[in-house]
């Protein structure tokens, strides 16, 4: 494949490209910010029934609990990294921008 093969792509098709890929990335972060709300609620429930019933030994289901919310924490801090470099990326261009 020879450098003359490739097409560029134009500005306006790229930032097409950029704008669907900050709205799934919005998307991500709605998605893993209510699931990590969701998982940290059900994983209290466990926690206090542990503590009310002990026999029942819950104690496994917590640990699965705890990798489940740093998953949702995973996602979420990946979806607010892009969010920021985009933000602060706008913003340089807008500041450096000759008027």
């Amino acid at each position: 494949m020879d450098l003359q093969d490739v097409q560029r792509i134009d500005r306006k098709t790229w930032r097409r490209y950029i704008f669907y890929i900050d709205l799934a990335v919005i998307g991500i972060f709605a998605v893993s910010l209510t699931l990590l709300v969701r998982h940290t609620f059900v994983a209290g429930q466990l926690y206090f029934e542990n503590v009310v019933y002990p026999e029942r030994n819950l104690w496994g289901l917590h640990t699965e609990a705890m990798w489940v919310i740093v998953a949702d924490t995973a996602f979420l801090v990946a979806s607010l990294m892009w969010i920021f470099y985009r933000f602060f990326h706008n913003q340089y261009i807008v500041i450096t921008r000759h008027w």
